[in-house]
C-alpha cells in the first residue's frame, strides 16, 4: 500500500466580514481530525478587510474604470467551514467572497468581435471598408489592411434585475445623403447614426417601439426636391407576421413612422432600390415587390409614400436577394424605373433570376401566377450571397463550398476561385466595380481585384467558436445533422516565450464546418498577433479534409479531429500537441458484431496522437518531427489528459487514463547507425519517451474508499519552476490524489490526498505553492505542507465545470480563475450567459479582482513576459486584464494614435525655395552645419538602400512599431550617417 498522506492545516486562519446575499463559494481551511478545536480560537482574530469590489461590463460589453454596487463573486461560496469528525460543517453562511484592493488591476476594453452576417460596406472612394462586428464598427483601410477606428457600439445592456438581455445588430448601411454617417440597427429597436470617420454617435441611438427589429434598409428618398435618409425597417408582429415601417430623421426623433405593408409567411430579409422606388421582401417561398405609387408627384413628407404590393411564390426558400435596376431620366427631368431584374439564392443551392421582373406582374395589391426564372444550379448547400456585377454580365455567388462562383449570363459559362478558407457569407460589389469584398465563415473580410481576383486587402480576427446571434442559413432545411448551438469545450490556446505579442488558438475551418459533430472541430493551429489584431498564419495539425469532398454518401458533414492540448518548449523551439478523432456512431452499423453497441465501437476506432512539432526560426512554421500513435494505451487508446513543457530543458511530460506518466525528449535521429541530417545540412531529431511512471492507483492508496475502474478519471501536470518536480494530480472524481515525482529519477517522493473534490481542472505550481483547480480552488503550500487557502466553488453544470479556467503569471506572482456564472436555467452554454475572472495574489487569499464578463470565457492564459494575464471570450473578443502599472500589448486603432491622415497631410508645406533651388543664404547655413561636424569628411548626397528603410518600417506589424519619434530618429539616423571610406 502506498502512504496516503493529509496536508497539514495553514497557521493562519481567517473570517471574512458579512457583505451582500449573493454567496456562491465556500472557503475553508483544511484541518485534520484531532485539530477541530483549533479553528475557533484562530478564526477569533479577523482581520478587516475593505468593502466587496468588483467590476462589471459597461453597456458595450467594455469594462467599466468606475466600480458598482455588485461586490461579491458569483462563482465562490465564501463560507468558513469547520472539520468535524470528518465531515464539513458551516460555520457562518452570510460571508461573501471580497476583494481587497481592486485598484490594483484594470481590464481593457475588448478587441476584435465576431463579424456578423451583414455585408461589409465601402466607402465611396474604396479606400475604406466598414465591417460589422456584434459589438462594434471597425473601419479598415484597403490600401494596408490597417484598423483605422473602432467605433464600439453598446449593443449588450442590463436590465433592472440585472439579467443580461441578448440584443443583436442586424443591419447596416451606409448613408445615401451624407456619406460620412452610418445607420447601425439593434433588434431592440435601437437606431444608431454614427459618424464612422470620427466614431462620434455611439452614445445617443434612436428608439423606436418595436417587438423586434428583423432588418433594415435604406434610400435616399427625394423629399421637397430633396435627397433624405429613409429607413425602412422590418419589424416583427408575431411569430409569423411583419410589418414595413419608413422613417425619416424626424420620425425617428418622435418615434413614429409610415406604415408601408404588412405581410405574413415568416418575414426574414428586406432590401430596396432606386431611391426607394422599389422594395423587396422575402418570407421563405415568397416574394413581395413594392413600387412606389407617387410616379412623378413631389413628396413632401415620408406620409406621402405609397406603395403597390405584389407577391409570389418562388421555388425554394430564400436565403439571399440582390436587385439591379435600369433607370431613366423622364422629359420633365425626373428619375423612374424602366427594368428591373432579380437573383435569389435558394437554401438548396439553386439561384433563380427574374429578368425585367416588373412587366410580369399584375396589378396593384394582387397575388401574381407562377413567374417563370432562369435557374442555374451548382451549389450543393445553401446559396448564403448572390451578387450582380457592377455590369450586370455576371453574377457572383458563394456558400459552404469555400468556392466564389462567377456566372456568365450570357454565355452561361462558370468561372471558379476555389479553396478559400471557409464558407462565404457575404459579397460585395464595390461602388466602382473595381473589387469584390468576401466574408468567410472563419471571422476573415477579403478585397479581391476584379481584374485578376487577387486579395489586396485581409482582415482577419479571432477564429476560434462563438455563441452566434441568429441560426445560419443552413439551418433552413432540414438535414442529416445538426449544428451545435452552444459552446461545451474550452479553447485550447498558448503562447510561445519567445513571442509575447503572439497567441496559439487552435480552431476550425469556420464556425459551421467546426460545430457539426458532438464536439468542435479544431484541426488547424492560428497564429495570432494581439498587438497588430490581425491573424497571422494557420497550420493544419491535424487531419484536415480542404480539398476532398467533406461530405458522406448520406449528406453528413465528414468530421474532423479536435486539438486537446497543446504546449510549448521553454524555449520556443517545439510544440507538443495532442489531436483527437472518434468516429461518428452514426456511421458504424456495418462494423456491429457480437453483443457490442455503437459507442464501444467508436470508443475502439478512436484515434490518439501526440505530435511533436520544430518551430521554424525564420517565420514560425511548424516541421512535423515525430507522431507518437497511441501514446497511452491499455486495451484501446487512453485520452492524454495533459501535456507539460519543463521550464528548463527541451522535456515534455503527459498524463493519460491509463495513469502513467510520461517524459518524452529528443534524441538524434540515425539510420544505419549514422546521424541523419537534413537538406541543409542540420542535424535531424525525433522523440521518444525518455521514461514511464506509474502512478499509484486509487485503490492503492491507505484510507481511499472502493471506486469502480470504469468510473471516470481526471488529471493535470505541472512543473516546478526549476524543473526538478512534477506534480501529477491524477484520480476519479471521489477523491483524487497528487503525486510529487522526482524528474531526475522518476521516483515518486510523495502523495497527497484530500487536496482536490470533483473532476480536476488545472494543476499550477507557483514558488513554493501548489495551485490545484477542481470544483474547489486550493492553494497548497509544498514546503510547510500546509494549505494557505481553499474556496469550493458554486454547484453548477457539467458543461460550465468543462469552462472552468486556472493560469498562472509569474511575474506577478498571481493566478485567475473563470468561470461561467451558474445560472439554474441553463443546462446549455448558449447566448446571454456571462462569466466571472477572479485574480488572486499568491500570498493573500483575498481576490486582487472580480470582474464580470459578458459573454462566456473560453479561455485564459498568462501575458509572456508581463505582468497580467489574456481572456478570449465567446465573442472572439480579447480582453487584457494586467496590473496597473502594466500597459497592455493590445492594438490600438489609428485614430487613436494620431496616425489617421495620410503622410501626404501631414508633410511640410514649404520645402525649398519656388524656383526649386535654395538661397545663398540657406547653402552657407548648410555647408557651416557639415563643416561644424566633422571637417574630415566631404559632403555627399544621402543614399540609403530600400532595404533598409525596410528593416525599420517591417521590423513589426503597424501597431506594434516603435513610437513615431523613434522612427523618425532611425530614419533621419540612416541620411545623417557619414559616407563609408574606400
Amino acid at each position: 500500500m502506498v502512504e496516503l498522506r493529509n496536508p497539514r492545516k495553514a497557521s493562519k486562519a481567517t473570517k471574512m466580514e458579512a457583505n451582500g446575499e449573493t454567496a456562491s463559494l465556500k472557503k475553508r481551511k483544511r484541518e485534520p481530525k484531532e485539530e477541530t478545536t483549533t479553528t475557533t480560537t484562530t478564526a477569533s482574530q479577523k482581520r478587516q478587510r475593505s468593502k466587496p469590489q468588483t467590476t462589471q461590463p459597461a453597456a458595450n460589453g467594455t469594462a467599466d474604470d468606475t466600480l458598482n454596487s455588485h461586490e461579491s463573486s458569483t462563482l465562490f461560496e465564501n463560507k468558513d467551514q469547520q472539520t468535524t469528525n470528518g465531515d464539513l460543517e458551516l460555520t457562518d453562511a452570510s460571508n461573501d467572497l471580497t476583494t481587497r484592493n481592486t485598484s490594483a488591476w484594470k481590464v481593457s476594453n475588448p478587441m476584435g468581435g465576431r463579424m456578423l452576417d451583414i455585408d461589409p460596406i465601402f466607402s465611396l472612394d474604396e479606400r475604406f471598408l466598414l465591417v460589422t462586428y456584434n459589438t462594434s464598427i471597425q473601419v479598415y483601410s484597403t490600401d494596408d489592411s490597417l484598423l483605422v477606428r473602432r467605433i464600439a457600439v453598446p449593443v449588450t445592456k442590463l436590465d433592472s434585475g440585472a439579467e443580461l438581455s441578448s440584443p443583436h445588430i442586424v443591419a447596416s448601411a451606409l448613408s445615401a445623403s451624407s456619406p460620412d454617417f452610418l445607420w447601425v440597427a439593434c433588434s431592440d429597436g435601437r437606431i444608431w447614426h454614427l459618424n464612422w470617420t470620427t466614431g462620434e454617435g455611439a452614445e445617443t441611438p434612436f428608439t423606436i417601439d418595436v417587438k423586434k427589429v428583423l432588418d433594415m434598409t435604406l434610400e435616399a428618398v427625394d423629399i421637397r426636391d430633396k435627397q433624405e435618409d429613409v429607413l425602412f425597417i422590418l419589424q416583427k408582429l408575431t411569430k409569423s407576421s411583419a410589418q414595413i415601417v419608413a422613417y425619416d430623421l424626424k420620425g425617428l426623433q418622435k418615434k413614429t413612422g409610415k406604415l408601408i405593408h404588412t405581410y405574413d409567411e415568416n418575414p426574414q430579409l428586406l432590401r430596396s432600390a432606386a431611391g426607394g422606388r422599389l422594395i423587396v421582401a422575402a418570407a421563405k417561398e415568397t416574394l413581395h415587390i413594392g413600387t412606389l405609387k407617387s410616379k412623378g408627384k413631389t413628396v413632401k413628407a415620408v406620409d406621402d409614400l405609397e406603395y403597390a404590393f405584389h407577391s409570389f411564390g418562388v421555388p425554394d426558400l430564400v436565403t439571399c436577394v440582390d436587385i439591379r435596376p435600369t433607370l431613366h431620366t423622364t422629359k420633365k427631368g425626373g428619375v423612374e424605373i424602366q427594368a428591373v431584374d432579380l437573383v435569389i439564392g435558394g437554401a438548396r443551392g439553386a439561384i433563380y433570376v427574374y429578368g425585367d421582373l416588373l412587366s410580369k406582374l399584375p396589378g396593384n395589391n394582387t397575388k401574381a401566377g407562377p413567374i417563370q426564372p432562369r435557374k442555374l444550379h451548382w451549389h450543393r448547400r445553401a446559396v448564403h450571397s448572390v451578387k450582380w456585377s457592377e455590369d450586370g454580365n455576371y453574377l457572383i455567388s458563394g456558400g459552404a463550398e469555400t468556392v466564389l462562383v462567377l456566372w456568365q449570363l450570357d454565355t452561361g459559362k462558370r468561372e471558379f476561385l476555389p479553396h478559400l478558407s471557409a464558407t462565404i457569407e457575404n459579397i460585395v460589389v464595390s461602388p466602382k466595380g473595381s473589387s469584390y469584398a468576401l466574408h468567410l465563415d472563419d471571422n476573415s473580410t477579403m478585397v479581391l481585384s476584379t481584374a485578376e481576383m487577387k486579395p489586396t486587402t485581409y482582415i482577419s480576427g479571432i477564429q476560434s467558436l462563438v455563441l452566434s446571434d441568429k441560426p445560419s442559413k443552413e439551418s433552413l432545411v432540414r438535414r442529416v445533422w445538426k449544428s451545435v448551438d452552444d459552446i461545451s469545450t474550452p479553447l485550447i490556446t498558448t503562447s510561445n516565450p519567445t513571442n509575447p505579442s503572439q497567441i496559439f488558438l487552435c480552431v476550425g475551418n469556420g464556425q459551421q464546418a467546426s460545430s457539426t459533430g458532438s464536439a468542435p472541430s479544431t484541426p488547424l493551429l492560428q497564429v495570432f498577433d494581439v498587438s497588430s489584431f490581425q491573424g497571422v498564419n494557420k497550420h493544419a495539425i491535424a487531419r484536415t479534409n480542404p480539398t476532398d469532398a467533406n461530405m458522406t454518401s448520406q449528406g453528413a458533414p465528414i468530421v474532423e479531429p479536435r486539438v486537446t492540448k497543446m504546449a510549448f518548449s521553454h524555449d520556443g523551439k517545439w510544440l507538443a500537441s495532442v489531436d483527437e478523432w472518434q468516429p461518428p456512431e452514426r456511421d458504424l452499423e456495418p462494423l456491429l458484431t457480437g453483443s457490442k453497441n455503437t459507442c464501444q465501437v467508436s470508443r475502439e476506432r478512436r484515434e490518439i496522437y501526440l505530435k511533436f512539432w520544430e518551430v521554424e526560426a525564420e517565420d514560425s512554421s511548424l516541421q512535423l518531427v515525430s507522431r507518437i500513435n497511441e501514446a497511452h494505451f491499455t486495451t484501446e487508446a487512453e485520452t492524454i489528459l495533459d501535456v507539460v513543457s519543463d521550464p528548463v530543458s527541451s522535456r515534455f511530460a503527459s498524463l493519460g487514463t491509463d495513469g502513467v506518466v510520461r517524459f518524452w525528449s529528443p534524441k538524434l535521429r540515425r539510420k544505419d547507425g549514422l546521424a541523419s541530417t537534413g537538406p541543409e545540412g542540420q542535424q535531424l531529431r525525433t522523440w521518444s519517451c525518455s521514461r514511464a511512471v506509474e502512478l499509484p492507483a486509487y485503490g492503492q492508496l491507505e484510507e481511499a474508499v472502493e471506486v469502480s475502474p470504469k468510473s471516470p478519471r481526471s488529471g493535470a501536470l505541472a512543473f516546478s519552476e526549476d524543473g526538478s518536480v512534477l506534480f501529477a494530480a491524477y484520480g476519479p472524481s471521489s477523491g483524487a490524489a497528487v503525486a510529487v515525482i522526482d524528474t531526475a529519477t522518476g521516483a515518486i517522493r510523495d502523495t497527497i490526498s484530500n487536496l482536490t473534490r470533483g473532476m480536476i481542472r488545472g494543476v499550477e505550481a507557483l514558488s513554493s505553492s501548489l495551485i490545484i483547480l477542481s470544483e474547489e480552488l486550493t492553494v497548497y503550500d509544498i514546503v510547510s505542507d500546509e494549505v494557505q487557502y481553499s474556496f469550493a466553488l458554486k454547484e453548477t453544470s457539467a458543461v460550465a465545470k468543462q469552462m472552468t479556467h486556472l493560469a498562472v503569471n509569474r511575474e506577478s506572482r498571481s493566478f485567475a480563475v473563470a468561470a461561467p456564472i451558474p445560472n439554474s436555467n441553463q443546462d446549455k452554454l448558449k447566448k446571454g450567459a456571462k462569466s466571472e475572472l477572479v485574480v488572486f495574489s499568491l500570498d493573500d487569499e483575498m481576490p486582487q479582482l472580480i470582474q464580470t464578463f459578458p459573454q462566456v470565457i473560453t479561455a485564459v492564459l498568462p501575458a509572456t513576459n508581463s505582468a497580467g494575464f489574456v481572456a478570449v471570450d465567446s465573442a472572439a473578443q480579447v480582453w487584457s486584464i494586467t496590473e496597473s502599472g502594466e500597459q497592455a500589448q493590445m492594438l490600438q486603432p489609428l485614430a487613436d494614435i494620431n496616425m489617421e491622415e495620410s503622410a501626404s497631410a501631414v508633410a511640410p508645406t514649404n520645402l525649398a525655395v519656388e524656383d526649386g533651388e535654395a538661397s545663398d543664404e540657406e547653402m552657407q547655413d548648410a555647408d557651416e552645419d557639415v563643416e561644424m561636424e566633422d571637417d574630415d569628411y566631404d559632403v555627399h548626397q544621402a543614399v540609403v538602400a530600400p532595404q533598409k528603410l525596410a528593416e525599420i518600417f517591417n521590423a513589426a506589424p503597424a501597431f506594434a512599431m516603435a513610437p513615431i519619434e523613434d522612427i523618425f530618429y532611425q530614419v533621419a539616423g540612416l541620411f545623417s550617417t557619414r559616407p563609408s571610406t574606400i
